[in-house]
């Protein structure tokens, strides 16, 4: 296995990507640059199974050219999106413990940013395995327990001294995300291995500074006010700045030079293959 580093530049083209899908969700933009850029180093051989697929804006962002690709969701709405999209040839509406696919049916699966919410890990990577064909690759981000230990809003309510109100703002943050598995990368990886994948790459995603940012932002955006959530309004008031997304991209890259480690971040982007 090969921990692999992405540097600031890599990050920025990220973020000069992935921007015109959220110009005025900047907690969206952070995340997003650097999966997307971690994705762009790899060519997934097709057909492909893309797992929580969403809309699939964000696949379509990656890789323009594949044409053979299914995709799985659990929302009707989001399936009947990906379903319009043009992407997808068929898209299942099911819980992924529960996908019914031939085995050995795809090249390559993919599952950005959906593993986590999974309630029935070790039942999804079992499908996952048995629906790729020998050798084939498993490209996925996660999040890892940094995610909850850098949570920078609730530790700064608990720094103020009110505990109560600090653990009720994670519950509430980590609830609205479905986040069941936040989970280390050695356990990560043996979650894989137990399964039969091979993990080929390891790319630590989000170092310390930047999830600290990222987490304050998608915190407070996730926070419930009579009409909503307070993000509704900060997105309303974001796109009434002359220039926001690129002014805001002077920020993070500043951010970014700062970083210490990046070898430890609040998420992850694996590479694996099946072995047999």
């Amino acid at each position: 296995m090969k921990q692999l580093t992405l540097s600031v530049e890599e990050v920025l083209k990220g973020y000069d990507a992935v921007w015109p899908l959220y110009p005025y969700v900047p907690p969206m933009n952070l995340w997003r640059a650097w999966e997307y850029i971690a994705y762009k180093r790899y060519v997934l051989p097709e057909p492909m199974l893309d797992i929580g697929c969403g809309d699939g804006g964000f696949f379509r962002l990656i890789w323009p050219d594949i044409k053979k690709v299914v995709g799985v969701d659990r929302e009707p709405a989001v399936v009947k999106a990906a379903e319009q999209s043009g992407i997808y040839s068929q898209v299942y509406l099911t819980e992924a413990h529960q996908l019914a696919v031939p085995p050995e049916s795809f090249a390559s699966a993919f599952a950005n940013c959906s593993l986590e919410h999974m309630s029935h890990l070790p039942e999804v990577l079992k499908i996952i395995y048995h629906s790729l064909q020998p050798g084939g690759l498993f490209l996925f981000s996660v999040v890892t327990d940094k995610f909850i230990k850098w949570a920078s809003l609730p530790l700064l309510i608990a720094e103020m001294g009110d505990q109560n109100w600090s653990q009720k703002l994670q519950d509430a943050h980590e609830i609205y995300h479905h986040l069941v598995n936040p989970l280390p990368n050695a356990e990560w990886v043996k979650q894989l291995e137990m399964t039969g994948f091979e993990v080929i790459d390891l790319i630590s995603i989000m170092p310390e500074l930047t999830s600290k940012l990222f987490l304050f932002l998608d915190n407070t955006w996730h926070v419930k006010n009579p009409r909503g959530e307070i993000g509704d309004a900060l997105h309303g008031y974001l796109s009434k700045i002359p220039n926001f997304p690129q002014a805001f991209r002077e920020i993070f890259s500043g951010i970014l030079k700062m970083e210490r480690d990046w070898n430890v971040g609040s998420g992850t982007v694996f590479l694996a293959r099946k072995t047999k």
